[in-house]
């Protein structure tokens, strides 16, 4: 019988190291998140009893205000549209959580499905963050436009992505999918030289 090792998108490039950067002489780290667990959750946010369901089970309010999320330590609830929503595990509960959400919402318009697996986050952070995704993302990422919460799916170096703010202008979420993620880290290692 054969032992199945589960590997993360970037582990042959970065490990489980973080990748210190300059831009403009302002310093940056680059890491990955392995292994988080990602939920795409569709319905009705006008229903109250959707809502109400996806509160009761995740413990988070539905962001129903475009590009916001609700965010925990462990969970996040990111906005992708007027009634798709990904939500964001860290504490590997992601069987366990469509579970209990599919449970939930039966009876109701709605869909949760496994997405986690397609995807990887990377986390960039530091005060030259902000400048170093500036190279590559057509966001303002300026703190008074794209502030702490704000949330965005947008590209970077022509890599699909979507962008959670958790500080202005120096922690930012990056969440790629799993084929484009090496590209992209290795472009913004490159533009953060």
């Amino acid at each position: 019988m054969l032992d199945a090792v589960l590997n993360s998108p970037l582990s042959d490039f970065l490990g489980r190291q973080t990748r210190d950067l300059q831009v403009d002489g302002r310093p940056c780290s680059l890491s990955e998140i392995a292994f988080v667990d990602m939920l795409n959750l569709r319905g009705d946010a006008s229903d109250p009893r959707f809502s109400k369901a996806v509160l009761d089970t995740t413990g988070m309010f539905l962001p129903v205000q475009a590009n916001t999320a609700s965010i925990d330590p462990q969970r996040q609830l990111l906005w992708l549209g007027p009634d798709e929503w990904l939500l964001k595990l860290r504490d590997r509960q992601g069987d366990a959580m469509a579970a209990a959400l599919q449970s939930a919402l039966r009876g109701m318009h709605s869909a949760v499905v496994d997405v986690g697996h397609g995807s990887t986050t990377v986390m960039l952070q530091g005060p030259g963050s902000a400048e170093l995704l500036a190279r590559g993302c057509p966001l303002d990422l300026h703190p008074r436009v794209f502030s702490t919460g704000a949330l965005a799916q947008t590209h970077i170096a022509k890599a699909s992505a979507t962008v959670l703010c958790l500080y202005a202008g120096i922690q930012y979420e990056i969440t790629v999918r799993r084929s484009y993620a090496d590209y992209l880290v290795r472009w913004l290692c490159e533009a953060g030289r």
